[in-house]
């Protein structure tokens, strides 16, 4: 069955108006045209759907039958198009990111907040996550973007920083170190030392402070979260060295953050797949994070 939505609409026009004369002046079609189209749709239909009395046009027992359908169908259609036309405007639709814990734990709530404001009929899938599996999920597909670190150049990834993380060096308050104003990875290199895990960028940052001395890293203990080596140094269990964006997450008492001579720091950055690019939702969020990083550059984490 052929019915176009022009042949509903005039219908649903000559029904309101009782008349064919001024349903075709308020559709902007000649009379001709638009009882063509009534024609049509009565010959698909195969049942007349309009009577004429001497004074006006009204709708037969079928026509009245069939009016709350073609309402339903060209509400239905006139929403469906709007939702096209909003996610097309990037005003509907669904985002999904992930970013890393320390990112996550500052910038990303600021900006999700902002984001949301602006755009409340837009769905935020947030993830947190460490950084190989964000630039796999972004090579994948399976989210839109990430903001992360990016340990080794990835083929499929366009990989845009946005700032510099550099290391600190983390002791607790009882360490012989902890009141010193810069620490050298030569000194941090002769206490216990505790590791993030193999195959992230802190961890290749560790091993390129541990290769500037002449000292081979042996950890006592490997973590997989940050928060768990905070908590190791804290009950003096060893040293360790963390991204300076922790200072946005919280501060605390009960571990010291001491800047490190030698500026080694990993850069935190936008990544998009190559193969696949941003709905204009997706790159206003993205926008949207790089104004509120510029709003708190002064908080971020600077090498001095």
């Amino acid at each position: 069955m052929n019915i176009s939505s022009r042949q509903l609409e005039a219908f649903l026009k000559v029904a309101e108006l009782e008349s064919f004369t001024e349903a075709a002046e308020k559709l902007h079609l000649t009379q001709p045209s638009l009882s063509s189209q009534i024609r049509q749709l009565e010959h698909t239909l195969r049942i007349k759907l309009f009577a004429r009395t001497t004074r006006k046009v009204v709708l037969t027992e079928a026509g009245a039958t069939f009016l709350p359908a073609a309402e339903r169908t060209i509400n239905r259609l006139n929403s469906a198009l709007r939702d096209m036309h909003n996610l097309a405007d990037g005003q509907t639709g669904r985002v999904s990111f992930a970013a890393l814990l320390t990112v996550g734990a500052s910038l990303i709530p600021a900006a999700m907040a902002e984001f949301q404001q602006k755009f409340p009929l837009i769905t935020l899938e947030y993830i947190e996550e460490s950084d190989e599996p964000i630039y796999k999920q972004v090579a994948n597909g399976d989210i839109d973007f990430g903001i992360s670190a990016l340990p080794r150049p990835i083929e499929d990834i366009n990989f845009t920083p946005i700032y510099k993380d550099y290391l600190y060096f983390v002791c607790s308050p009882r360490h012989p170190l902890a009141e010193s104003k810069e620490v050298s990875w030569q000194q941090i290199v002769q206490s216990p030392f505790i590791a993030m895990q193999g195959g992230t960028s802190m961890r290749m940052l560790m091993e390129r402070g541990f290769a500037m001395t002449d000292v081979m890293m042996e950890p006592v203990q490997t973590a997989v979260y940050q928060s768990t080596i905070l908590g190791m140094v804290a009950c003096d269990l060893g040293v360790s060295v963390l991204p300076s964006s922790l200072k946005l997450m919280f501060e605390r008492n009960d571990v010291c953050l001491i800047p490190i001579k030698e500026r080694l720091f990993r850069d935190i950055g936008l990544m998009v797949s190559k193969s696949r690019p941003l709905s204009k939702a997706a790159q206003t969020l993205v926008d949207v994070i790089y104004d509120v990083v510029g709003q708190n550059r002064n908080l971020l984490p600077r090498p001095d």
